[in-house]
């Protein structure tokens, strides 16, 4: 708890010292995204829902958070798979117009994954059928693009591929993901 205390005070310091000459620059954006991907491991797709919201240092600069839940039903017997995952992101603005950003960031965080796969060894009565369960924590790195187009002064609408990455490998199937939402802009 303390350690979320420093960062917020931190941010907003450094958001203070980096943008005192204008208040025009203080930004906040947020909003929703669906999201789907292809999982290699399973051979199949995982769709999802999530949310960011940033805040501008600068004009190239924002930090803020994301996190996303994600499920890929890959079997017809109740095979699943599950990711809910979330952390501290960084997007750099390399790209910016009146109407058009295109950033590039990093999130870091963690999160949890969850596998459950049947195995039916035969549909003869009497067989046993057997439940793999697999389910670990896992640190979580996730370098992306994002694209956001101004479709007025207060909302943008943005599409994002990130790509899941676990240090200590235990993240289950990873696989290129696709987002699509809508940010809204305070001032």
């Amino acid at each position: 708890m303390k350690l979320r205390h420093f960062a917020l005070i931190f941010f907003l310091i450094s958001s203070l010292a980096l943008n005192a000459q204008s208040n025009k620059k203080y930004k906040l954006i947020g909003g929703m995204y669906l999201h789907s991907g292809y999982l290699d491991n399973i051979n199949n797709l995982s769709y999802g829902l999530g949310g960011k919201l940033t805040f501008g240092l600068n004009n190239y600069f924002r930090i803020g958070t994301e996190g996303y839940g994600s499920n890929s039903n890959f079997k017809k017997d109740g095979s699943f798979y599950s990711i809910g995952w979330g952390g501290i992101l960084g997007e750099f603005i390399f790209y910016n117009t009146n109407k058009t950003n295109l950033m590039a960031g990093l999130t870091i965080g963690g999160g949890t994954n969850k596998q459950m796969n049947i195995v039916k060894l035969s549909d003869k009565v009497g067989m046993p059928d057997f439940v793999f369960w697999q389910e670990a924590s896992t640190v979580i790195i996730s370098p992306f693009i994002s694209l956001e187009y101004s479709i007025s002064e207060k909302a943008n609408i943005s599409m994002k591929f990130d790509y899941l990455i676990s240090p200590n490998n235990k993240i289950f199937n990873s696989g290129l993901r696709i987002y699509i939402g809508c940010l809204f802009n305070m001032n």
